[in-house]
Formats: structure tokens, sequence, C-alpha cells
């Protein structure tokens, strides 16, 4: 009995011990002081240390603000800027395909050469069946299949346009395919000159299908689908007409019966280029399936804790979990071109890609929704002037 009593006691012991490592360890779960005591955000970004370590005073300038988010009156920094939890993880971005897809390339954009990640990917296919593939570790620089350039560029066939669709701005899907996994672009404006462009660079596939939105109602845009391959070469495609007075309904699959049998992954291998750092991750599957990568960067724990999150992440990720897309400008998208040109007081990242804190100032502001201009006009036409640019 006594032995039991003591094991039960040293146990409790270890257990304290343990979550008190925690504790120290952990800065990027628990240091965030919500009124500006030691360790928190406040004791960099505020007053006379936010100077002297040349910081923007972002607590003076929120104080000023006659609105402010609900996030910021808590002081909950963490919750858009910060990497959090107990695991030894730095970054973590997830990548997902846009359709059904047998091959898709990703492009494991940004790893750092000698660090090393873990891969956890999952395939769902059109019936719904998801099967999950064993977390794959990788470490860039000892990948060692590599792929030579092709010198090959790839063929585009069969460009449409999929659907037309009111939302909360007009849209339209066009689609087509190519012979050999791709990036997906395309051109689109009231000219042939075009102006304005919607990327997705992330997954190389044969399939395409890409959302261009914003546009005008009884208006004919002209188009083009422009394809890269991982090596670079490119195709440019003919150039399209889309007609927005006419209505196209997405054709769907109609009656089908449901197949229950679960996908097979054949292949989930990490190759480079020849002669490069750029590291890409091949899947195969044996029927149409959409992929969900996940990639975690190990952590390097310093005074932000496990890191600060992407731009991307904070500017658009964040934002979303509790203000749905489609409820105010899209983002995600470059857009630039005659008549459009986003206005140098309005941030933008990764070279002009729009964000929510394109529009809306993230900590609050002096006009409703945060909106940076007026939003009945100033806004609109400080990046939509309707004169070309020169």
């Amino acid at each position: 009995m006594g032995k039991y009593i003591l094991s039960s006691a040293l146990l409790v012991l270890a257990v304290v011990v343990f979550i008190w490592f925690l504790l120290l360890a952990a800065p990027g779960d628990l240091s965030w002081s919500r009124n500006g005591g030691s360790g928190g955000c406040r004791d960099c970004h505020s007053g006379s240390k936010a100077l002297e370590l040349k910081l923007d005073d972002v607590y003076a300038r929120i104080a000023a603000l006659q609105y402010r988010h609900s996030v910021v009156e808590e002081d909950k920094c963490e919750l858009c800027h910060i990497l959090k939890g107990f695991t030894k993880t730095g970054r973590v971005w997830e990548v997902a395909s846009l359709s059904g897809q047998r091959e898709q390339i990703f492009f494991l954009k940004d790893l750092s050469w000698d660090r090393k990640y873990q891969l956890d990917l999952k395939v769902k296919d059109s019936a719904g069946n998801e099967v999950k593939v064993n977390s794959l570790q990788l470490i860039p620089s000892q990948v060692n299949a590599s792929m030579d350039n092709d010198r090959k560029p790839p063929l585009i066939r069969n460009v449409a346009v999929a659907e037309i669709r009111q939302a909360v701005f007009l849209e339209a899907v066009i689609a087509w395919d190519t012979d050999k996994p791709c990036n997906s672009i395309v051109e689109y404006g009231l000219t042939p000159r075009y102006g304005e462009t919607a990327v997705y660079e992330k997954i190389f596939a044969n399939g395409h299908k890409i959302t261009i939105a914003g546009l005008r109602p009884g208006k004919q845009y002209h188009y083009r689908v422009i394809s890269r391959d991982i090596f670079g070469n490119e195709t440019v495609s003919n150039n399209f007409v889309l007609d927005t007075s006419m209505k196209i309904s997405d054709k769907g699959e109609g009656a089908r019966i449901i197949d229950k049998t679960l996908p097979e992954i054949k292949e989930a291998n990490a190759f480079k280029i020849k002669g490069t750092k750029d590291i890409f991750l091949k899947l195969l599957s044996d029927k149409p399936v959409k992929a969900y990568l996940i990639v975690t960067e190990p952590a390097e724990i310093d005074k932000h804790g496990f890191g600060l999150v992407p731009e991307r992440v904070s500017m658009i990720d964040a934002c979303v979990k509790c203000h749905p897309q489609g409820a105010s400008h899209p983002v995600g998208m470059r857009s630039k071109g005659l008549k459009t040109k986003i206005s140098s007081a309005l941030p933008t990242i990764e070279g002009g890609v729009i964000t929510c804190v394109t529009c809306h100032d993230p900590h609050g502001g002096n006009k409703r929704y945060f909106i940076r201009m007026d939003s009945g006009r100033d806004l609109c036409i400080s990046c939509h002037t309707g004169e070309p640019y020169i």
C-alpha cells in the first residue's frame, strides 16, 4: 500500500514538472500578456520601446481609432499573428487542388534547404470517399530524385466557359485541359489587350478551372489562357470571347452510380528540377481526386513563440475564419492592367495580391467595417479608374 501511494505521488510530481516545463518552453501559447505585462506584445510594439526598436507603435495608432476590432480590444494578437501549440512546429500551410485529378504536382515553395518538414496528405474523390496518406518526412537537400527540362511547351485543349454565376460579383469559370501538368492563368478584359489576370500557381495539373470575378453584365470580355509546366515551358492560347449576357449553368454530372471504392494512391514522391533547389511533390491516383496537402515546418522558438504566421494567413485565412468569403471584394488574386492599378495607399502582398487587409484595416478604423476609404466611391475608383494607364 505504501509503495502504491509513493508511486502515485511520484506520478503526480512528474506531471506537475512536465506542465511546468511546457509553461517555460512554449512562449508561443502562454506569454501573451493581455495588459502589456512581461513578455507581451505591448512590451516591444508601444511607447518608447517601439521607438528604440524602430517598430511601429501599433497601440498608439489603435488608440486613435474610433472603432476597434473586438480581437484588438481583448488583446488577442496571437489569433492572427502567432503560430500556436505545444507541438514543436513552426509555419504550417495547406494547399488544395481546385478539382479532381489523377495526376497533380505540388510546388513546395519557400522551403529551407536543410530543415526537416512533415507532409500530411489526404485525398477525396467525387463520391466523398477519403483516404489519408502516411506522413512523409522531407529534407530538401536530401531529395535525390530529379527531372530534366523536357523543353516542350504544353498543349492546350478544350478551352471553354464552364459557368457564369451571380454571387456578390458576377463571376465566370474558365476551364481547359493540358497534355501535361501545368499551372493555371487567365488573362481577360473588355478589349484584346486584356488587362486583368487570374492566377493559380500552387498546383500543376492536366485539368484547369479558374474563376474570374468582378465582371459586368451584358458585356463581351476577351480572354485567353496560359499554362506553364514545372520547368517554365509556356503556351498561350488564342483569344476567346465571353458574353456575360449569356446564362450558362454548370452542367453537373446528372444521375450517376455512387462509387464506394476508396481511391488508391499510386505514387506520392518528392523530386527536384535538375540544377535548381525547386522541390515538388508528385501525386498519382487511380481515379480523379481532390488533394489536400499540409506542410509543417519545425519550430524555432523565439520571442514570438513558435513564429509569426505568413502574411497570406494573417491577412486572408485569419479573416475568413469569422467573415465568410464572397461578402466583399474577391481576395487572393492579383489585379493590374490597362484600367486597373492598385493604389499605393492600399497594402497588398506577394507583388500585388489583394487581401482582406487591402480594403479593411484589421485593427479597426474610423468608418464602418473598418474600410480604409469611402466604400461608396473613393475606394473603388482608387484602383478602377476607367482610364488607361500608360
